[in-house]
């Protein structure tokens, strides 16, 4: 047998035995995700040419997490991933102004990145609502507080 068939039938060997392995179970229509873990539909997962299986290590879900979303933090504020998760436990991933609750697992559910709009600083995490409050407002202190006040006299005449 030629050396150069004795590798490809040793690597295709190889690969097979990656695919058990990483849990890609491509007879089956699934594929084991590296990240989360749970086994999911191949459709849940993007063509990947460079893999072994034809399809990226982690599901859709788990990819951007991972590589889209942190880039976007990096990015837009110039902080990481984990940094955004260490401002949300500080604050109980509860909006510091309105108190409400967020699941951060859904998009709506996300705080925001709350920054200043002069210096680009960080001001902290609040729920989309409370941030487009903000910025309707255009983060003018006064602008805000006759807005409390025009509330404040609604209810007062009541």
């Amino acid at each position: 047998m030629d050396k150069d068939k004795v590798k490809r039938a040793i690597n295709r060997e190889f690969k097979r035995i990656d695919q058990v392995e990483f849990g890609a179970k491509l007879d089956l229509g699934v594929k084991k995700c590296t990240r989360c873990k749970e086994t999911k539909a191949l459709s849940m997962f993007q063509h990947g040419r460079g893999y072994v299986d034809g399809y990226y290590k982690h599901c859709r879900a788990c990819h951007y997490d991972v590589y889209v979303r942190n880039n976007h933090y990096k990015t837009a504020y110039g902080i990481s991933q984990d940094e955004y998760i260490q401002m949300v436990v500080k604050v109980g991933n509860k909006c510091p102004i309105c108190g409400s609750h967020h699941n951060p697992s859904k998009k709506q559910g996300r705080l925001c990145i709350d920054h200043c709009h002069k210096d680009g600083g960080i001001r902290g995490v609040i729920c989309n609502d409370c941030n487009r409050a903000l910025g309707s407002t255009k983060d003018n202190p006064e602008i805000l507080r006759r807005l409390a006040e025009y509330i404040e006299g609604y209810y007062g005449n009541k």
